[in-house]
């Protein structure tokens, strides 16, 4: 701009000017221009060199009219550089617009399904540890697994309107080739960790059941989905039962804890899920019931883990719902209408086709050669 305001006393060079005197302004403006466009930025250039153009003699001076204007898109060639915006750019932003608002009490219920499923694997754990101890035996627990089996059953049938399987014949004989292959499978499952540490397979155990917490489909529960997802879910929990299975004294406390893990893992989902979708109510007192049974079958094995377990249990469920919740107020998703940069392929650039057509548009050349 200093020599632009320095060529104002200046003469006005070949040019004449015109009568109305603007001739001398518009020399002046033209030979500071292509002097800015020389010393401008390496990202200013552009702009200033579209300036000096439009200045130059047989041109117009440039109005808002004429201007340039610019668009939001990188593949057509703009006197701006790449980075540039203009005012309207974010007229459009919008924060937070399809973030759902979360509440307290619809996450603490949401959160039950986690509470659920951390009994489980709590109670899974803590039997293998009676049956060792002497403190139950292994036909009590076959017993206890064939009311849970009951019960669950009764629940799908009397809250679901429809047994698992299907129909009740389909549904024994469910039940008949999962108890009849778990009991065969005994003798084999007893003896599968003879040759590996306890340090090992309870290593391994807690691993598997940590993973099997992180990857459970919780949704299924809570009624979010309808099909049961989480195979390696699934697999974990299980092969962490066989593990501990493993250590038994005998085939028949194999055969029991194997059941139980299946029943706890596989079955108890769909009771559940039934119970949740039936009463709120009901899948809370559910909820309570099996978090106490966990904690009181754990609680002769390990006072202290029967406390962590039911500090945990307050945790997740009370505590961590008021973190996410607290948490949403700092959220911000930004979205907004932008254009996506479109690729521009010159047509000579452009692959040719190949086939039939391709063969017929090469005929001609072929003739002309």
């Amino acid at each position: 701009m200093t020599r632009l305001r320095a060529s104002h006393g200046r003469p006005a060079g070949p040019h004449r000017p015109a009568a109305d005197g603007s001739g001398g302004l518009l020399d002046d403006l033209r030979s500071g221009t292509f002097a800015l466009a020389q010393d401008a930025p390496p990202h200013q250039k552009g702009r200033v060199a579209a300036l000096a153009a439009a200045a130059a003699p047989g041109h117009s001076l440039p109005t808002e009219d004429s201007a340039p204007r610019w668009e939001k898109v990188l593949w057509k060639p703009q006197p701006f550089p790449d980075n540039y915006v203009d005012h309207t750019f974010l007229q459009h932003l919008v924060v937070n617009d399809a973030v759902p608002r979360r509440r307290y009490w619809p996450v603490v219920l949401a959160s039950t399904a986690v509470t659920q499923q951390m009994s489980c694997v709590v109670a899974a754990a803590a039997v293998p540890l009676h049956l060792q101890a002497g403190r139950t035996g292994p036909r009590q627990l076959l017993a206890a697994c064939g009311v849970l089996l009951l019960l669950g059953y009764a629940t799908c049938a009397v809250l679901g309107g429809q047994l698992l399987g299907g129909s009740l014949a389909r549904g024994v004989r469910q039940c008949v080739l999962l108890v009849g292959g778990v009991y065969g499978l005994s003798p084999l499952l007893h003896s599968l960790t003879a040759t590996v540490s306890s340090d090992s397979v309870v290593a391994l155990a807690v691993g598997l059941a940590a993973a099997h917490l992180g990857l459970c489909d919780y949704s299924f529960v809570n009624s979010v989905t309808d099909k049961m997802t989480g195979a390696l879910s699934l697999a974990a929990a299980v092969l962490a039962a066989v593990l501990v299975a493993g250590r038994m004294r005998t085939e028949l406390e194999t055969f029991a804890v194997v059941l139980l893990a299946l029943e706890l893992f596989l079955l108890s989902p769909f009771a559940r899920r039934h119970v949740r979708r039936a009463s709120v109510p009901a899948h809370l007192a559910l909820t309570a019931v099996m978090a106490a049974a966990a904690t009181a079958l754990l609680f002769p094995a390990s006072p202290a883990g029967a406390g962590a377990f039911a500090g945990s249990v307050l945790v997740v469920t009370l505590v961590c719902p008021a973190a996410l919740v607290r948490g949403h107020v700092f959220k911000a998703k930004i979205s907004g209408p932008w254009d996506e940069a479109a690729p521009h392929i010159p047509s000579e650039l452009m692959p040719r086709r190949t086939g039939a057509g391709g063969a017929a548009a090469a005929a001609p050349e072929a003739s002309r050669t």
